[in-house]
């Protein structure tokens, strides 16, 4: 393989980019932060690495590398990152990317272990989201694993490296006639020396998942690449212990037989409807912590830098979590048990919101007097006047039940604002369902209580239309006969993509 020594700090890649700041590498590649100094914005640069011998072999890889990349270019998709450029600089391709402060999905379970099965739920649902689109644009990943799978401190999901590894490291395999990297992640027919499909991704993501909820890859862990891969092969999986409810779509994932396994649409649906219903709104991840960047060299510095906005409601899980747990305990899941979308399932509903007949004419004024576990009841007229088996304890946790019924809920929303904010700004029941509407799903996170009955989040809306909108909210609660309603909202900031 070639020495990157040779690329330092503070260069100039294509007359462009200035590297600032190297976020690391392997085998494959360096991934450096730079600066896009014609655009003025942060970007990743990623150096491939390709063996030192020339021949045809090299070329070979160096044509589909430069190939792959471009190709990776033409997917949009909220939950994959960008691919802005593809060039080649000395002999070696180089891809510009999309730059996001973030950890990989292996360093997360390196530090902390096993996941819990909703948050895995909502990663692997907007992972398959991600896959999905790219199935459909008639491209396979091949190397979906823990580390090309990167979440920032936000709980955002995105995949990296569609087909961009593995065109480099086939021309490795070739060359020494070694394995590089780790096959743990590879589908039997890859194993066995076929060529990857969208079925393969599907056992990848699996195998992905079965790692972030078991601890280890499906087919353990052996330093003899060969034995691993022969246990690959014949399918020899350890049973899962720890997925719970995932098991089934685990093992459907994982099947040996590639006709047997899920698209990869079928399983953001069931990976969306999984036990992630029963988690709300929480953050899909705690909080990851990412090292404030370094202060650029000289050059950079005097380029008009936008910097990012300010990210918010670290160190909130704990009281998250608290709400979740009370929420379920007291029945929210009846709610959740719907064909409806939670905000925190990363990827929206395919749902529709239901269609009212006819919304409620003001707040209610009086608590819920029937039992927790009582059915809901409709007035003789139609009308919904089911509330919340039990309300939720405080403003913060209002916000999260208020999005964790979104968007299939809205009579039973509309009773979670006081007859101020149902008349401006939701402007009245017609403009709130003209509203959610447009919406396939939302995810909150960020949660911040800013005083008593003064809340701040994060909102995220994914929109029928393809857009995403991440807005930064702030709402007024005002506290009525024991519930808690919105009274008023403004939007700190907002970006559209």
């Amino acid at each position: 393989m070639c020495n990157p020594q040779g690329v330092t700090e503070n260069r100039l890649v294509a007359h462009r980019y200035r590297l600032v700041e190297r976020l690391g590498g392997g085998g494959m590649g360096v991934v450096w932060r730079a600066y896009d100094e014609r655009l003025h914005r942060k970007v990743a640069v990623k150096q491939l690495l390709l063996p030192d011998a020339t021949g045809p072999k090299t070329d070979e890889a160096k044509r589909r590398a430069m190939r792959e990349g471009r190709i990776a270019a033409k997917l949009q998709h909220p939950h994959s990152i960008a691919v802005y450029d593809v060039l080649e600089e000395d002999g070696q391709p180089y891809l510009i990317m999309e730059y996001l402060p973030s950890r990989s999905l292996a360093e997360v379970l390196a530090e902390r272990g096993p996941l819990p099965v909703e948050q895995v739920a909502q990663v692997g649902a907007q992972l398959a989201g991600a896959l999905a689109s790219a199935h459909a644009a008639g491209v396979v990943h091949r190397d979906v694993k823990p580390g090309n799978v990167l979440l920032d401190p936000d709980g955002t999901v995105k995949i990296t490296d569609f087909g961009i590894s593995r065109a480099v490291e086939d021309a490795t395999v070739t060359a020494t006639g070694m394995i590089a990297g780790t096959p743990a992640y590879l589908s039997p027919e890859v194993a066995k020396g076929e060529t990857a499909t969208y079925a393969s991704d599907v056992f990848s993501l699996g195998a992905t998942l079965y790692t972030a909820l078991e601890g280890r890859p499906p087919f353990g862990t052996n330093d003899n690449a060969i034995a691993l891969l022969h246990r690959i092969a014949s399918g020899q999986m350890i049973p899962p212990a720890r997925s719970g409810p995932l098991t089934g779509a685990l093992t459907r994932m994982l099947s040996l037989d590639p006709a047997k396994r899920p698209t990869m649409v079928e399983v953001e649906t069931e990976l969306t409807e999984a036990p992630a219903r029963t988690a709300t709104a929480t953050a899909l991840m705690p909080a990851v912590p990412v090292a404030p960047d370094p202060v650029p060299a000289a050059p950079v510095r005097t380029a008009p830098v936008r910097d990012e906005p300010p990210r918010r409601g670290r160190g909130r899980l704990p009281l998250i979590i608290a709400a979740v747990l009370v929420l379920g305990l007291v029945g929210l899941g009846f709610a959740l048990l719907q064909n409806q979308e939670e905000p925190g399932g990363g990827i929206a509903a395919t749902t529709t919101p239901a269609a009212a007949t006819q919304p409620p004419t003001q707040a209610p004024t009086q608590a819920p007097t029937q039992a927790p576990t009582q059915a809901p009841t409709r007035a003789p007229t139609g009308e919904p006047t089911a509330q919340p088996p039990s309300p939720p304890r405080s403003a913060a946790d209002t916000i999260v039940a208020y999005y964790g019924l979104m968007p299939g809920n809205l009579t039973e929303t509309w009773t979670w604002l006081t007859p101020k904010y149902q008349r401006s700004p939701a402007g009245g029941f017609e403009g709130y369902q003209r509203f959610w509407g447009g919406m396939q799903g939302v995810r909150v996170s960020g949660v911040n209580p800013a005083g008593d009955s003064t809340v701040e989040a994060n909102v995220e809306y994914l929109r029928k239309d393809g857009r995403v909108v991440r807005e930064r909210h702030r709402y007024q609660l005002v506290s009525q006969d024991g519930r808690w309603l919105i009274d008023e909202s403004s939007v700190l900031s907002s970006v559209t993509s």
